[in-house]
């Protein structure tokens, strides 16, 4: 069966023309159109798209995890060669109670993006109780 973990990225702009812009120059790439990825990716609001995923399989050496982490590339490069404002999330939180993964990027603003994106992801940890009563 394997390790699987649930996973949420969540990459935010200023305006829906550079998330348009951005999901199209996404779109181009060969993995994404090999998975036909961008179908998994879904607009929150005019001007964040979010991707989830519960119980998968999520290795660096995948070819479709290569594909969904691209989106966060796509994002920064257009910052670096257009100053672009952005910011994405990501959260993978793994079968392992110790086994938590968080990583985060913004540009290009004040900061106001990633706290948009940490105020609508937060990671939420519970114990469940049956003591079958």
């Amino acid at each position: 069966m394997g390790y699987r973990s649930d996973v949420h990225i969540a990459v935010t702009f200023n305006d829906i023309a550079t998330l348009r812009e951005v999901m199209a120059v996404y779109a181009m790439n060969p993995t994404v159109q090999k998975y036909n990825l961008t179908e998994y990716w879904e607009m929150k609001d005019d001007t964040t798209l979010y991707y989830s995923a519960k119980g998968i399989k999520w290795y660096d050496n995948y070819e479709d995890v290569q594909g969904y982490e691209h989106m966060m590339s796509v994002a920064e490069m257009f910052h670096k060669e257009r100053d672009i404002a952005f910011a994405y999330y990501f959260v993978r939180i793994g079968e392992d109670v110790d086994d938590t993964e968080r990583r985060e990027q913004h540009g290009g603003d004040d900061g106001t993006l990633m706290e948009k994106l940490w105020d609508a992801m937060q990671i939420v940890r519970c114990v469940e109780l049956n003591f079958g009563e």
